[in-house]
């Protein structure tokens, strides 16, 4: 090992601009890997406030078209066809009837300036769904948001905002001209949640003028279920009982010749995160997949190719060195083995670089989350949510691949020269 160190140190002094830029490349590739992987991490991984992430459902939109002419109409969900669908489904635990995404908000309180914030409308069980620890005051009751009962429960920064305190449970608050007393206050929470995230929260119930139908027919409406499913429960069961559940509304459809259109709902988080759902179509994971895998080949094999040249300009250089070592009986495989060695060491080194960097970008780049709807006045998530061992053991194994990749080729073309030939090579 002490060999090789010495070996690698003595190519990077008579060779520095190929070692040293092959060096850069694989930490640069390294980098990116790990920039490309802790953006997608951070979207599927459990964290406050969605740290049920991998019990987590969706349960949003609906479409209907008509078997008579080119009708076609798609979009939320009513309360009444929310609880159809999704009410005492077997293996969920809580279901919570919600806003699917924040909407801004004008916010006013005792210091008397208006600002924007990013609220929902949620009802009690929301907070047995998403962690939001409070700071003070209490969360609002099954009877306060059943009753659309003007209580609201907000972040810590958006507290410090409208009243200068967190002290102030009990206050007015004005939400978009209309006034709602301040039962609690929570963390300040990432938008990167997108499911359960938000500045304000605001209690709702089936009778709120603010969530009411789209329709007569009460089919339509601005209402999702966001469901937390039993340990261990098949996330495709409870698809199925919703699924079999859309029976009864099509029974009511079929009068006026028209029928619902089932997406695969309720979504799971890998859903959610790719943003592959919608009103009108049904997700599909595997063009995600797809153009991820292309992507990591990418940031491989392109940098695999310069590296795979660079080495084998440095073992041109070493001709001399293999020729003299075969003819005292080096065996081919030796050759082939401790140049691939070498040049893992070589591309370790340059990984550790890139994992540091990835580290420290992380750690300090705050743009890294607002390239994925970052708004409103939430914290990031810990870098502890977004970098681990398991993405360090990544790196790792993909500096192996690198390695492989580069070196396999030249290293067996080194070891089938002749000594004679290699050892009259300029």
């Amino acid at each position: 090992m002490r060999q090789k160190i010495k070996q690698i140190i003595y190519d990077m002094r008579h060779q520095p601009i190929i070692a040293w830029v092959s060096l850069l490349a694989t930490a640069m590739s390294v980098f990116l890997i790990m920039v490309v992987v802790m953006i997608q991490r951070v979207q599927v991984i459990p964290y406050a406030p969605e740290s049920c992430r991998d019990r987590l459902l969706l349960g949003a939109y609906m479409h209907v078209g008509c078997k008579d002419n080119n009708y076609d109409s798609s979009a939320g969900m009513s309360y009444r066809v929310a609880r159809l669908l999704y009410e005492n489904l077997e293996g969920v635990e809580t279901v919570s009837y919600i806003e699917p995404q924040t909407e801004w908000m004008e916010v006013r309180g005792t210091t008397g300036e208006s600002y924007m914030v990013n609220g929902r409308h949620v009802d009690a069980n929301f907070f047995m769904i998403f962690d939001h620890p409070l700071v003070a005051g209490r969360y609002f009751t099954t009877e306060e948001s059943e009753s659309v009962l003007p209580v609201c429960v907000i972040s810590h920064t958006t507290a410090r905002n409208a009243f200068g305190t967190t002290d102030c449970i009990g206050s007015q608050l004005s939400v978009d001209h209309k006034m709602y007393t301040v039962v609690g206050v929570v963390n300040d929470n990432t938008p990167l949640a997108r499911t359960g995230s938000g500045d304000l929260f605001i209690a709702t119930g089936p009778d709120d003028p603010a969530m009411k139908s789209y329709n007569d027919e009460q089919i339509f409406g601005p209402v999702a279920a966001a469901m937390l499913v039993r340990e261990g429960v098949d996330f495709q069961s409870v698809r199925d009982q919703v699924k079999a559940r859309y029976a009864v509304i099509d029974t009511e459809l079929a009068p006026s010749g028209r029928y619902t259109i089932y997406h695969e709902s309720p979504f799971d988080q890998e859903t959610i995160a790719a943003g592959i759902y919608g009103s009108n179509s049904t997700p599909d994971k595997t063009s995600g997949r797809v153009i991820r895998t292309c992507l990591y080949l990418i940031l491989l094999i392109v940098p695999a190719i310069n590296l795979s040249s660079m080495l084998h300009s440095r073992i041109r250089r070493r001709i001399s060195e293999i020729g003299v070592r075969r003819a005292y009986g080096c065996s081919r495989s030796r050759i082939i083995t401790e140049i691939i060695a070498e040049n893992f060491l070589l591309t370790l080194a340059g990984g550790i670089i890139g994992v540091t960097l990835g580290v420290i970008f992380a750690s300090t780049y705050s743009g890294l989350y607002e390239n994925m709807e970052n708004y409103g006045s939430g914290a990031t998530p810990a870098i502890s949510a977004v970098l681990n061992w398991g993405t360090v053991a990544a790196a790792i194994t993909i500096c192996f691949i690198l390695n492989i990749i580069s070196a396999a080729i030249p290293a067996w073309k080194a070891s089938r020269l002749s000594p004679v030939e290699a050892i009259n090579a300029r």
